[in-house]
Protein backbone atom coordinates (compact mmCIF):
# COMPACT_ATOMS: atom_id res chain seq x y z
CA UNK A 1 0.00 0.00 0.00
CA UNK A 2 1.37 3.42 -0.91
CA UNK A 3 2.02 6.11 1.69
CA UNK A 4 -0.66 8.38 0.19
CA UNK A 5 -3.21 5.54 0.41
CA UNK A 6 -2.34 4.83 4.05
CA UNK A 7 -2.62 8.50 4.98
CA UNK A 8 -5.93 8.88 3.14
CA UNK A 9 -7.36 5.76 4.77
CA UNK A 10 -6.45 6.94 8.26
CA UNK A 11 -7.77 10.45 7.61
CA UNK A 12 -11.07 9.02 6.34
CA UNK A 13 -11.36 6.82 9.43
CA UNK A 14 -10.65 9.81 11.69
CA UNK A 15 -13.46 11.75 10.01
CA UNK A 16 -15.82 8.81 10.55
CA UNK A 17 -14.91 8.70 14.27
CA UNK A 18 -15.42 12.44 14.60
CA UNK A 19 -18.83 12.23 12.90
CA UNK A 20 -20.23 9.26 14.84
CA UNK A 21 -23.63 9.70 16.40
CA UNK A 22 -23.74 9.85 19.30
CA UNK A 23 -20.27 11.32 19.26
CA UNK A 24 -17.55 10.21 21.67
CA UNK A 25 -16.76 12.78 24.33
CA UNK A 26 -13.07 13.10 23.49
CA UNK A 27 -12.49 15.14 26.66
CA UNK A 28 -13.62 12.41 29.07
CA UNK A 29 -13.41 9.07 27.26
CA UNK A 30 -10.21 7.03 27.68
CA UNK A 31 -7.82 6.92 24.73
CA UNK A 32 -8.45 3.17 24.41
CA UNK A 33 -12.09 3.84 23.55
CA UNK A 34 -11.05 6.27 20.84
CA UNK A 35 -8.41 3.85 19.54
CA UNK A 36 -11.01 1.10 19.31
CA UNK A 37 -13.47 3.26 17.38
CA UNK A 38 -10.70 4.43 15.04
CA UNK A 39 -9.63 0.82 14.40
CA UNK A 40 -13.23 -0.16 13.63
CA UNK A 41 -13.46 2.58 11.01
CA UNK A 42 -10.04 1.73 9.58
CA UNK A 43 -10.89 -1.92 8.87
CA UNK A 44 -12.87 -1.34 5.63
CA UNK A 45 -10.03 0.77 4.22
CA UNK A 46 -7.35 -1.88 4.88
CA UNK A 47 -9.24 -5.17 4.75
CA UNK A 48 -9.38 -7.90 3.77
CA UNK A 49 -5.68 -7.71 2.83
CA UNK A 50 -4.60 -6.40 6.24
CA UNK A 51 -5.64 -7.03 9.84
CA UNK A 52 -6.36 -4.01 12.05
CA UNK A 53 -5.85 -4.75 15.76
CA UNK A 54 -5.83 -2.79 19.02
CA UNK A 55 -3.21 -3.43 21.69
CA UNK A 56 -1.79 -6.43 19.83
CA UNK A 57 1.29 -7.60 21.70
CA UNK A 58 2.58 -10.41 19.47
CA UNK A 59 5.21 -10.73 16.78
CA UNK A 60 4.54 -14.17 15.40
CA UNK A 61 4.52 -16.26 18.58
CA UNK A 62 6.66 -13.97 20.74
CA UNK A 63 5.66 -10.97 22.81
CA UNK A 64 6.56 -7.58 21.34
CA UNK A 65 9.35 -5.76 23.13
CA UNK A 66 11.80 -2.97 22.37
CA UNK A 67 15.14 -3.11 24.13
CA UNK A 68 15.70 -0.11 26.37
CA UNK A 69 12.11 1.18 26.26
CA UNK A 70 11.59 0.33 29.95
CA UNK A 71 13.74 3.31 30.88
CA UNK A 72 11.48 5.68 28.99
CA UNK A 73 9.01 6.17 31.85
CA UNK A 74 9.31 5.61 35.57
CA UNK A 75 6.22 3.40 35.80
CA UNK A 76 7.38 1.16 32.94
CA UNK A 77 9.07 -1.95 34.32
CA UNK A 78 9.76 -4.01 31.18
CA UNK A 79 10.62 -3.59 27.52
CA UNK A 80 7.24 -5.11 26.55
CA UNK A 81 5.15 -2.89 24.30
CA UNK A 82 1.47 -2.76 23.47
CA UNK A 83 0.84 -0.49 20.45
CA UNK A 84 -2.57 1.20 20.44
CA UNK A 85 -3.39 0.14 16.85
CA UNK A 86 -1.49 -1.87 14.27
CA UNK A 87 -2.21 -2.78 10.66
CA UNK A 88 -0.43 -6.04 9.85
CA UNK A 89 -0.74 -9.68 8.83
CA UNK A 90 -1.43 -11.68 11.98
CA UNK A 91 1.10 -14.38 12.77
CA UNK A 92 3.67 -13.23 10.21
CA UNK A 93 6.91 -11.38 10.90
CA UNK A 94 8.90 -8.72 9.13
CA UNK A 95 8.54 -5.52 7.18
CA UNK A 96 6.33 -7.00 4.45
CA UNK A 97 3.76 -7.93 7.10
CA UNK A 98 3.85 -4.78 9.28
CA UNK A 99 2.23 -1.82 7.57
CA UNK A 100 1.24 0.75 10.19
CA UNK A 101 1.60 1.29 13.93
CA UNK A 102 -0.38 4.00 15.73
CA UNK A 103 -0.01 5.53 19.20
CA UNK A 104 -2.76 7.84 20.49
CA UNK A 105 -2.64 10.31 23.34
CA UNK A 106 -5.02 12.91 24.70
CA UNK A 107 -3.69 16.41 25.18
CA UNK A 108 -0.05 15.33 24.99
CA UNK A 109 1.80 16.77 22.01
CA UNK A 110 5.14 15.30 23.06
CA UNK A 111 4.91 11.87 24.66
CA UNK A 112 8.62 11.14 24.36
CA UNK A 113 8.20 7.43 25.10
CA UNK A 114 5.56 6.85 22.38
CA UNK A 115 7.56 8.90 19.91
CA UNK A 116 10.66 6.82 20.64
CA UNK A 117 8.63 3.64 20.19
CA UNK A 118 7.47 4.86 16.77
CA UNK A 119 11.05 5.64 15.74
CA UNK A 120 12.18 2.15 16.76
CA UNK A 121 9.13 0.36 15.33
CA UNK A 122 9.55 2.01 11.91
CA UNK A 123 13.32 1.73 11.74
CA UNK A 124 14.25 0.09 8.43
CA UNK A 125 16.79 -2.27 9.98
CA UNK A 126 14.83 -2.73 13.20
CA UNK A 127 13.18 -5.77 14.62
CA UNK A 128 9.64 -4.92 13.46
CA UNK A 129 10.12 -2.64 10.46
CA UNK A 130 6.66 -1.12 10.27
CA UNK A 131 6.43 0.78 7.00
CA UNK A 132 4.67 3.72 8.68
CA UNK A 133 4.12 5.04 12.18
CA UNK A 134 1.60 7.58 13.38
CA UNK A 135 1.36 9.53 16.62
CA UNK A 136 -2.08 11.10 17.09
CA UNK A 137 -2.58 13.74 19.73
CA UNK A 138 -6.27 14.31 20.41
CA UNK A 139 -6.60 17.83 21.69
CA UNK A 140 -9.98 19.46 22.15
CA UNK A 141 -11.59 16.95 19.78
CA UNK A 142 -9.02 17.63 17.06
CA UNK A 143 -6.81 14.81 15.83
CA UNK A 144 -3.29 16.09 15.26
CA UNK A 145 -1.17 13.54 13.35
CA UNK A 146 2.60 13.14 13.31
CA UNK A 147 3.87 10.57 10.81
CA UNK A 148 7.00 8.38 11.01
CA UNK A 149 8.84 6.42 8.35
CA UNK A 150 12.23 4.68 8.33
CA UNK A 151 12.78 5.56 12.00
CA UNK A 152 12.32 9.29 11.40
CA UNK A 153 9.60 11.78 12.16
CA UNK A 154 8.28 13.16 8.88
CA UNK A 155 7.86 16.90 8.41
CA UNK A 156 4.34 18.28 8.73
CA UNK A 157 3.08 18.83 5.16
CA UNK A 158 1.06 21.93 6.09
Amino acid sequence: MLEADVRAAVQSAIELVRNESPQLDFHSVHERSTAHRLAVHMEPFFGPEWNVDCEYDRDGQTRKALEGIAHCKQQKETDAILPDIIVHHRGDRGRDHNLLVIELKKDDTADVCDQRKLELLTCRGGQYGYQFGLYINIEGGKFKPTWYKDGQRLPDPS
